[in-house]
């Protein structure tokens, strides 16, 4: 081999080398992306706090499972019902549930959203010095897994023993009339069959380890994750499930309130649609004189037989019943809901006429914790990051579930 063919191989060599070099920069690099820089870059950011695609990954394949089991116990329950009217609610819900597992995008998006919730509640309950007790979540844990064994816990065993006794009325002496002589019938007495006391098996310290043991390896394996990950995920949920049953009772006199309802009745004077200003004139001035004859005691469902032009309900003393927001337009709504009981309303305007409203009743309705936190949401500084090479690889769903109904 010559010089020059010397200097050619060597040239090639090197740059055969480069070549490998760089190729093996880019595929190492590649797989320190994806098996290092992804999963523990960040989905969501919380104030301070930030959710990685490792943790997203683990919480969507959990909750995938678990939706699946769900779907197929649902489709279980539609075939057993077969063509009944009760098939067809379990469709809605087969479909709500498809729809929800179609694709893995929108359930990531929707457990990212769930672990925001999650996070935020954590981080609003320190605030307020609120914590979960190991206790509690400790307590909750066992009960659940008794419940899939088909046992108690002690504490449940006790709890329902005394509902039971405080249920069942105190024997009392009641004496009993002098005999007389009366002569009566000889009658047989059949005694009445008494059925044996369902009894409970309230769960050992050991069958809640071997249960909660199995539950874990079964979740596992089918979602593909190990046991402590599964662990951490039932305590994460259980402990805010408790921060937010605290949040609650702490601050419920903060929160909005869902369900409130108001009783009313009402007497409507209509104003024609194409009316003029004229007829406007004329209803409100016989809805003011009608408000002035309730405020001196006339009685209102007499005036409302008499007056209001809601046939609907006017023989009915104008009773509109128990409604909550959102059921009527918007300016008898404000008005309703802004009376105190038995109190008379000033004629309202709607689109229909004048209305004289009296409230009769009034449900508060219960503190929404849902909307108290999406209020806290917004002003919390949330970052969402969920892009494309961030979606969790779930596994395939079985297409018989998906295709199901």
């Amino acid at each position: 081999m010559t010089k020059t063919e010397r200097e050619r191989a060597r040239r090639l060599t090197i740059i055969v080398g480069v070549v490998l070099g760089i190729a093996a920069v880019v595929l190492v690099g590649g797989l320190l992306y994806q098996l290092v820089f992804v999963p523990n870059s960040s989905v969501a950011r919380i104030n301070d706090t930030s959710i990685s695609v490792r943790d997203l990954d683990k919480e969507s394949r959990f909750v995938q499972l678990q939706t699946i089991a769900q779907l197929d116990q649902l489709i279980q329950l539609q075939q057993s019902f077969g063509s009944s009217d009760t098939s067809g609610f379990f469709s809605a819900q087969i479909s709500q549930l498809q729809n929800e597992l179609f694709s893995n995008e929108g359930l990531a998006n929707r457990v990212m959203e769930s672990m925001i919730d999650t996070e935020l509640v954590k981080q609003l309950a320190a605030e307020r010095g609120i914590t979960a007790p190991e206790a509690e979540v400790q307590s909750r844990l066992e009960s659940f897994i008794a419940t899939q064994q088909g046992f108690v816990t002690a504490p449940d065993a006790t709890a329902t023993a005394e509902a039971l006794a405080a249920a069942t009325p105190t024997p009392t002496f009641t004496p009993s009339p002098t005999p007389t002589t009366t002569v009566t019938s000889t009658v047989t007495v059949t005694p009445t069959e008494v059925l044996p006391t369902p009894t409970v098996h309230v769960q050992t310290a050991e069958e809640f380890t071997t249960g909660f043991d199995q539950v874990l390896t079964n979740i596992a394996s089918g979602a593909g994750l190990t046991a402590d990950d599964v662990r951490k995920i039932y305590t994460t949920n259980i402990t805010d499930q408790i921060l937010r049953e605290q949040l609650t009772e702490q601050l419920g006199s903060e929160m909005p309130l869902s369900g409130e309802q108001v009783h009313a009745r009402h007497i409507l004077i209509s104003v024609p649609q194409d009316g003029t200003a004229e007829d406007d004139q004329l209803a409100l001035a016989k809805a003011i004189s009608i408000t002035q004859q309730l405020r001196d005691g006339a009685d209102f469902a007499t005036l409302a037989a008499q007056y209001s032009d809601d046939t609907s309900n006017s023989a009915n003393g104008g009773d509109l019943g128990f409604f909550g927001r959102g059921s009527m337009v918007q300016e008898f709504e404000d008005a309703a809901f802004s009376l105190g009981i038995n109190e008379i309303s000033d004629p309202v305007r709607t689109q229909f006429g004048y209305h004289i409203i009296q409230v009769l009743e009034t449900n508060p309705g219960n503190p929404d914790f849902n909307s108290w936190l999406e209020n806290q949401k917004a002003l919390a500084r949330i970052v969402r990051s969920l892009t494309t090479d961030k979606v969790p690889n779930l596994p395939p769903v079985p297409s018989n579930l998906l295709s199901a109904q």
